[in-house]
């Protein structure tokens, strides 16, 4: 198995800055901030106790994990949910011009 990935969203900025500071006190794992209330935590292998770290760290600076799956396959599934979307707008303007 690959990087496995477990994305969060927060309230605000502060929440997600308050996250930073307490996984910066545990190892295993490396974060990145994806913008102003996004986090994403990779770990090289699938283990609950740094899930739980994770998920924890999260619940207590007020946020939510929106993903966790194996890193890239968040993008891939928004990407899907965009070009459905898509063509259904395409399908309704079609269907609106006859």
């Amino acid at each position: 198995m690959g990087v496995w990935e477990i994305r969060g969203l927060f309230g605000n900025e502060y929440a997600m800055e308050q996250a930073i500071e307490e996984l910066k006190k545990h190892k295993g794992f490396e974060w990145e901030v994806l913008d102003r209330r996004n986090l994403s935590v990779r770990f090289s292998s699938r283990d609950p106790q740094t899930e739980s770290i994770v998920r924890r760290t999260f619940e207590i600076n007020h946020g939510w994990v929106e993903s966790e799956a194996p890193l890239g396959r968040y993008d891939q599934k928004r990407k899907e949910e965009r070009q459905k979307k898509m063509k259904k707008d395409e399908l309704k303007r079609k269907r609106a011009a006859k």
